[in-house]
C-alpha cells in the first residue's frame, strides 16, 4: 500500500463489492476463478456473501455483535481498489466485515434490530482507496494479516499465497519471508505440501481432498523417512517414486471395490474406509514404511497399528530404547538405594524376575500362555454327550458315546484310561496351545523347566478329535509340521499348529519351535468351551489351587469342603487357610490338637488329594473335571463317602466329571453310595485286534461289570 497516494473515501455500502477471488476461498469445492469483467455480476456476488456469511452467519456473527455493540470503529478500515469505468470499488482487505454491513443494511431495511448501527452508517462507509498497489503488494498485504496476522487463514490457504508470490511474481524466498515476518523452513514446508496437495488432487482420489486434511499431506512432507520412501525431488517438489505416490494416496482416502459375480455377472461395491485419517498416524507409519512385511500387514488388515505392532524395525526400536531407560533408571536407583524399604524390595525382585526372562537361556514353555481367552458359550445346558477320537496317542477310531454327568473310565494298565479323559480336557482348551504344553509337560513328569527341545521330541502323532458339546459340533486337530512361512529358520526345529472348528467357526494357532530361542506363538483369536480342571496324583498346579481357594471362598464353598473333612477324615481339623510368605503360598491347616498351623503336606496324601478334588469341583462350574485315579491314595473305607460328594457337588455346579480307576472298590463305591445313579455311567477300555475299543454300563448295572465284560480292572 502507498500511504503517500492512499486516500480516505466515503461510499454506500452497495458500492462496495465483495472479492470473489479472496484466499479465503480457495479451499472451498465451489470455488472457481472470476475475471475482473464477472465481478459486479448480482450471482457472482451472492455466491460471494455466502462464502463469507456461511450457515445461519457463522462466518461473520462475531462482526454482527461487535457493529451492534460497538458501531463501526475506524482503526483498520476497509481497503478498495476501484474498478475500471464502473461507479463500484472491489473490497480487497476487509471482505468480512463488508460482508456482515451488507447483512445489517438489509435488516435496517426491514427495520430488524441492528444496535448502534444508523442509516448514515451504511449510506456514508469510511474506506481507503489503495490508487495503485501492484498485485505483490496486495498478496503481501492479505498475507500480513492472514498469515503473520491475528485473523490467519487456514493453512492450505496461507499456503496458496505464498505459492503466488514464489511461483507466479517470481519472488524470492528471502523476499517472501522478509515480507510476511516468516522463516524458510515454514516457507518451504507450505511449498512442499501444496505441491504434494495439487499431485493428490490429479490423483484418482482427487475428489476426495478437504481442507481438514492439510495436516496428514504436512506430515508426509516433513518426515525424512516419508520422503526417501518417495524418493522426493526436492528441486521440483515432487516424489520422482510415482509408484509408491499412489499407494500412499490410496492409504488416505476412500477406496472403492467391486466384485463380479463369475454367474450372473452381477457387481457389488464395497467402501472401505482410509487406512490413515489423523497426522500422528504418518509420524507412524514413518517408523516402518521401509518394512515390507509390516506393511503388507497394514494393508491387509487396513490398521496402522497391524503394522505398527509387527514391524522389525519398530520393535528393535522400542527394544533399544526401553534398555536405554533401564540402564538410566537402574543407575539412579542405586544412587537412592539407602531409600529402599520393604515394598520397594518387593518390587525390585518382580523386575529382577522380568529382566531374567528376557535373557535367552533354557527356552522353557513352562510361562507360554494365551492371554485374554474368552469363553465360547454364555450358557451350558448340556455337557459332552458323544466324542469321536480319531487319533490320539494310542486311540485310534474310538467312539465314546451316551456321556452322562459321571463318567467312569475303566480298564487294564496301559489300556489308554489317561489319554481318553485328557481328550475332553483338549476339547474343552479348542486352539489354546499351551494346554498341550501342559499335558506333554505333567506326562512326562517334568515338574520345574519343560526345553522346547523335549516338546518336540514327545509329540509325535497327529491329533484328531470330534465331538457334541452343549448340542454342538466341535472337531479339533493338532499337528508338527514345517511351516512354509517367511521366518528365521536359524535353529528352526518344527511347527505345530491347532485347528479347532466349533460350529462353524474356525480357530487357530501355531507355535514355531526353536533351539536356541523362546518359541513363538501366533493367533488371531484363542477362545475355550467351558472351566476345565485336570486333577492326577502326579502332577500340582499350585497356581489353580489358589485361584480354586479363592473361589471357594468367595462362593462360601469352602466351608462345605472343611465340613466333609472333619466329618469324614480328622473331627480335629478347624480350618484350612492359605498363607503367603515371602512371596510363597501354602495350604495351611489348623487344628484342635495343634498350637499352631502347619503345612498340609504334613497330613496324610489322602486329605490332600479330597482337598484339592473337592475345591476343583466348585472351580469347575458349569464345565467339567477331569480326575486321574481317583482311588489313589484315599482310603477304600473313605471311597464310598467321597465318591457321593462328587456327584452331589456335580449337580450343585453343574460339572460333568470324567474320572480314571483300576480298583473295583472304587466302581463298588459309587453303586454303593446314597446318591442317585441315574446320571453315573462306567466305560471299560479294552484292546481288540491291536485297537482300543469302549464298553459302556450305566446305573446299578456298574456292580456287575468286572464280570459281565469279563476285564480284570485291577
Amino acid at each position: 500500500m502507498n500511504k503517500d497516494k492512499d486516500k480516505y473515501i466515503v461510499k454506500h455500502i452497495d458500492r462496495l463489492l465483495l472479492d470473489p477471488n479472496n484466499y479465503r476461498f480457495i479451499d472451498n469445492k465451489d470455488y472457481r476463478s472470476i475475471t475482473i469483467s464477472e465481478i459486479g455480476d448480482p450471482r457472482i456476488q451472492q455466491r460471494t456473501r455466502n462464502f463469507l456469511i456461511g450457515k445461519n452467519e457463522e462466518g461473520i456473527s462475531d462482526l454482527i455483535t461487535s457493529f451492534k455493540t460497538n458501531g463501526i470503529l475506524k482503526l483498520d478500515p476497509i481497503q478498495v481498489r476501484e474498478i475500471p469505468k464502473s461507479k463500484n470499488f472491489i473490497v480487497i482487505e476487509g471482505n468480512r466485515r463488508t460482508a456482515a454491513l451488507k447483512y445489517l443494511y438489509e435488516e435496517f431495511e426491514k427495520n430488524n434490530d441492528v444496535g448502534k448501527l444508523t442509516g448514515e452508517n451504511f449510506k456514508s462507509v469510511d474506506v481507503i482507496l489503495v490508487s495503485d498497489e501492484s498485485p505483490i503488494q496486495h498478496l503481501i498485504t492479505m498475507g500480513l494479516h492472514h498469515i503473520s496476522g491475528k485473523r490467519k487463514w487456514s493453512s492450505v490457504n496461507q499456503a496458496q499465497l505464498i505459492h503466488d508470490l514464489r511461483h507466479k511474481h517470481s519472488m524470492s524466498e528471502e523476499k517472501i519471508c522478509s515480507a510476511l515476518s516468516i522463516n524458510k523452513h515454514s516457507l518451504r514446508r507450505s511449498l512442499r505440501t501444496l505441491a504434494l496437495i495439487e499431485r493428490y488432487k490429479l490423483s484418482d482420489y482427487g475428489d476426495q481432498f478437504q481442507t481438514n486434511r492439510y495436516a496428514i499431506f504436512q506430515e508426509i512432507v516433513t518426515r525424512v523417512e516419508m520422503k526417501d520412501w518417495l524418493n522426493w525431488n526436492e528441486a521440483n517438489y515432487r516424489a520422482d517414486n510415482r509408484m509408491n505416490e499412489e499407494k500412499l494416496f490410496s492409504w488416505i482416502s476412500f477406496e472403492e471395490f467391486i466384485d463380479i459375480d463369475e454367474y450372473d455377472a452381477k457387481e457389488t461395491k464395497t467402501i472401505k474406509e482410509p487406512i490413515i485419517t489423523k497426522s500422528h498416524e504418518i509420524r507412524e507409519l514413518s517408523k516402518f514404511i521401509h518394512d515390507k512385511e509390516a506393511i503388507e500387514q497394514m494393508v491387509e488388515s487396513r490398521s496402522i497399528t497391524a503394522g505398527f505392532a509387527i514391524s522389525d524395525a519398530v520393535g528393535a526400536s522400542r527394544l533399544q530404547k526401553a534398555i536405554e531407560n533401564i540402564e538410566k533408571e537402574v543407575q539412579a536407583a542405586f544412587s537412592f538405594s539407602e531409600y529402599l524399604d520393604n515394598e520397594n524390595y518387593y518390587k525390585v525382585a518382580i523386575l529382577r524376575d522380568k529382566l531374567d526372562r528376557l535373557i535367552p537361556s533354557s527356552k522353557n514353555l513352562g510361562e507360554l500362555s494365551q492371554n485374554n481367552l474368552s469363553k465360547y458359550f454364555t450358557k451350558i445346558n448340556t455337557h459332552f454327550t458323544r466324542v469321536t477320537v480319531k487319533k490320539y496317542r494310542k486311540l485310534i477310531n474310538l467312539n465314546v458315546e451316551r456321556l452322562t454327568r459321571v463318567n467312569i473310565i475303566v480298564g487294564g494298565n496301559n489300556a489308554g484310561k489317561t489319554s481318553l479323559i485328557e481328550v475332553f480336557y483338549l476339547l474343552t482348551r479348542l486352539n489354546n496351545i499351551p494346554s498341550l504344553i501342559e499335558l506333554e509337560k505333567y506326562r512326562g513328569r517334568f515338574y520345574d523347566q519343560f526345553h522346547t527341545k523335549w516338546f518336540d521330541k514327545l509329540f509325535i502323532d497327529r491329533i484328531e478329535i470330534e465331538s457334541i458339546f452343549n448340542n454342538t459340533p466341535i472337531i479339533l486337530s493338532i499337528e508338527k509340521l514345517e511351516t512354509d512361512e517367511n521366518i528365521d529358520k536359524s535353529q528352526y526345529l518344527n511347527s505345530i499348529t491347532s485347528n479347532a472348528i466349533i460350529n462353524g467357526d474356525e480357530l487357530e494357532s501355531t507355535i514355531h519351535l526353536f533351539s536356541n530361542k523362546e518359541p513363538e506363538l501366533y493367533f488371531q483369536k484363542s477362545q475355550f468351551m467351558c472351566e476345565a480342571t485336570f486333577s492326577s496324583p502326579y502332577r500340582y498346579n499350585g497356581a489353580l489351587l489358589k485361584k480354586a481357594h479363592a473361589r471357594a471362598v468367595e462362593n462360601q464353598y469352602l466351608d462345605e469342603i472343611i465340613q466333609f473333612i472333619q466329618d469324614k477324615l480328622d473331627a480335629r481339623i478347624q480350618k484350612i487357610e492359605m498363607i503367603s510368605i515371602e512371596d510363597e503360598s501354602r495350604f495351611m491347616v489348623s487344628s484342635t490338637n495343634l498350637n499352631h498351623a502347619i503345612d498340609i503336606t504334613k497330613y496324610g496324601e489322602g486329605l490332600q488329594r479330597v482337598f484339592e478334588i473337592a475345591l476343583l469341583m466348585g472351580y469347575s462350574r458349569n464345565g467339567i473335571i477331569c480326575i486321574d485315579e481317583l482311588d489313589s491314595a484315599i482310603h477304600k473305607n473313605l471311597l464310598r463317602d467321597f465318591t457321593e460328594f462328587i456327584q452331589a457337588a456335580a449337580v450343585k455346579f453343574n460339572v460333568q466329571v470324567f474320572l480314571t480307576t483300576h480298583s473295583k472298590e472304587c466302581i463298588d463305591a459309587f453303586v454303593e453310595n446314597n446318591y442317585p445313579d441315574d446320571e453315573l455311567t462306567a466305560f471299560a477300555l479294552s484292546e481288540e485286534n491291536g485297537n482300543v475299543v469302549c464298553k459302556h454300563l450305566t446305573g446299578n448295572k456298574l456292580k456287575q461289570l468286572v464280570d459281565s465284560i469279563n476285564i480284570d480292572i485291577r
